[in-house]
């Protein structure tokens, strides 16, 4: 019984000599903590606001003067831990578009912006939200048109392209070999363009301004870096000084043939048989550059 109580006199004076080594008071129990910590955080997202993150900005759906013009986003906010019930919101940089309001105060997901607008333009605001002594800032950007959808860039294979996350995959490059990548955008009309993020793959360029048919990226592009490509972000005006920005992708690729390879490393295929299903098989090809296109061909068979 003695040994038993030493042993557990001697583990308590462990403890309080670690509580006292970490600068906590020894106590009856230890107080808790709360996790995750509080904070709130503003969105931009499709599910949050239908809002795109572009850089540091994030772009609200477009409004227009003409009738209807009724307009309504939402500046959304995320909260953790313990945050309270409430937010209120201020503008602290910029102007929202003229007739246009934001609620200052919100209990719910966010706060609400709407109206009618009544002054085209594209409008930069930044909004500050606070709940107690927590606060989250971000900006914001809205482009009001007299009628329709503002100018953008497009990504789609009508020129070549395809969207990964965001990022619009122009067609391959080959070294040595010269190279086109169209960037269009959806009035057709003209703008202005420029880089503002990564760099075009050695040897390509693109131009700083552009009309209808849209601005086209070219040049010959030397050997590739160790990633085999390059990506870059495009920012510019559209034909009614509606902003454009789009991030892109070119790989490069070495100059080799293009061929076709057979799944089992040879020239044959499996034979067939007349009447019977046969069983397709997978090509792989190597070289060239993408995108690739392909045609069926006749196979004849003898019995």
């Amino acid at each position: 019984m003695t040994r038993t109580k030493k042993a557990a006199l001697t583990l308590g004076a462990m403890v309080s000599m670690v509580l006292a080594l970490a600068g906590v008071a020894a106590g009856p129990a230890l107080a808790s903590v709360a996790y995750p910590a509080p904070s709130i955080h503003l969105l931009c997202t499709a599910a949050a606001n239908d809002g795109t993150l572009e850089g540091s900005t994030c772009v609200l759906p477009p409004g227009m003067t003409t009738a209807p013009n009724n307009y309504a986003a939402t500046i959304a906010v995320g909260k953790a831990g313990a945050a309270g019930a409430t937010v209120t919101f201020a503008l602290t940089a910029g102007s929202l578009p003229p007739g246009l309001t934001m609620a200052a105060q919100s209990s719910g997901s966010g706060a609400a912006i709407t109206g009618n607008p009544t002054k085209a333009g594209t409008f930069n605001f930044t909004v500050k939200a606070t709940d107690g002594g927590l606060t989250a800032t971000l900006a914001y950007q809205i482009t009001v048109t007299v009628q329709g959808p503002p100018d953008q860039l497009l990504c789609s294979p009508a020129n070549g392209s395809f969207l990964i996350s965001g990022v619009c995959v122009l067609p391959d490059s080959v070294v040595g070999q010269p190279y086109q990548g169209h960037l269009s955008t959806s009035h057709n009309a003209g703008g202005t363009l420029r880089i503002v993020a990564g760099a075009l793959p050695a040897g390509l360029s693109l131009p700083a301004t552009f009309g209808p048919s849209g601005a086209i990226i070219s040049g010959t592009p030397g050997q590739p870096g160790i990633d085999g490509g390059s990506s870059f972000t495009v920012q510019g005006t559209g034909d009614q000084g509606q902003p454009l920005y789009q991030a892109y992708s070119i790989a490069v690729d070495q100059n080799q043939p293009l061929t076709i390879v057979p799944p089992s490393g040879g020239s044959a295929l499996s034979p067939g048989m007349v009447d019977q299903a046969y069983f397709g098989q997978d090509f792989f090809l190597s070289g060239g550059a993408g995108p690739y296109r392909g045609s069926p061909q006749t196979v004849e068979t003898s019995s």
